[in-house]
């Protein structure tokens, strides 16, 4: 989109875009290599579905030396500058605002040879006319298509796609399995997603391992749930059984499902860096459920 709005503004330029312009067939990293031969300018386009990706880094790396660093910017469109890592937040990015895209056109135009430059005046004016263009189109781009992620990978999630996916799911109730209840409560986004869900009438339990935090958790729990407590069960469980049984963190859509609700089961993959999550296939899924139903059978309900 952004490649074939860009002439329309600067009919001088040629775009390349990595994830278009290879045919099938041929070695990316050599059709890659070659254009970066004759490229002036680069842009890397990051969204809130690619943003994680390694071989995002990976072209960024290829850019940058090829490219002076001055005229390489990373294109925010749904990202914020603090979501930056590694290689990618060393650059001067471009944010998804008219002045600084205009900005970042006015840095293309310049690095032009003189004969094939815009005047200052008449770039102002050409990208003032087609700038609604690309604002309607891309504005008009899904806030998420079907199957992707934060990550790149369709089966690695982060909390924002967990978060998507629990507020849009299909289901009457929802297990939280956490060892870290209190932590958790504390961020907002998880708040923001319970709070919805509560307006949607979906009953949420939560079983968490006793501690010196567990009242606090329930009275914050009750709190947010006050006017509708019918929709809330804390399961408290003994430290020990807990964490011999769960190992991690773990989302429950659906733990008794039915013909209309689909019982899923999503896991946060115990690493030192925390954040990421997988959805286990059926038969997993139905053992956890059996597992975590099991483990609140002897223990208090609050």
């Amino acid at each position: 989109m952004l490649r074939d709005w860009l002439p329309y503004v600067i009919q001088a330029v040629n775009p390349f875009v990595s994830s278009g312009d290879i045919n099938k067939g041929e070695r990316w990293s050599d059709v890659l290599a070659k254009e970066l031969e004759d490229t002036e300018f680069g842009i890397i386009c990051l969204t809130p579905y690619n943003v994680r990706a390694p071989w995002l880094n990976f072209e960024a790396g290829a850019l940058s030396k090829s490219i002076d660093r001055s005229f390489l910017s990373p294109f925010l469109f749904r990202v914020e500058l603090s979501e930056l890592q590694g290689p990618l937040s060393q650059f001067q990015s471009t944010i998804y605002e008219k002045e600084d895209v205009f900005n970042l056109l006015s840095s293309i135009n310049k690095k032009l040879s003189i004969e094939r430059r815009l005047e200052h005046e008449i770039l102002r004016k050409t990208f003032d006319v087609w700038w609604h263009e690309l604002k309607e189109a891309l504005d008009r781009i899904e806030e998420s298509e079907e199957g992707e992620t934060e990550t790149g990978y369709k089966w690695l999630y982060t909390p924002g796609d967990l978060d998507k996916i629990e507020v849009n799911a299909d289901c009457k109730s929802i297990w939280v399995i956490t060892p870290s209840p209190y932590q958790d409560l504390q961020n907002t986004c998880v708040k923001n997603v319970v709070q919805k869900n509560i307006g949607r009438g979906i009953r949420y339990t939560f079983i968490l391992p006793s501690s010196d935090t567990t009242e606090e958790v329930k009275e914050t729990l009750q709190h947010t749930f006050s006017s509708h407590s019918e929709q809330l069960t804390i399961k408290e469980i003994s430290h020990q059984k807990f964490h011999s049984l769960a190992v991690t963190h773990y989302l429950v859509l659906n733990p008794e499902e039915d013909e209309h609700y689909t019982l899923r089961v999503f896991l946060e993959l115990p690493l030192k860096q925390r954040d990421y999550w997988i959805e286990v296939e059926n038969e997993a899924a139905f053992d956890f459920a059996a597992r975590f139903h099991k483990m609140i059978e002897e223990e208090i309900t609050i």
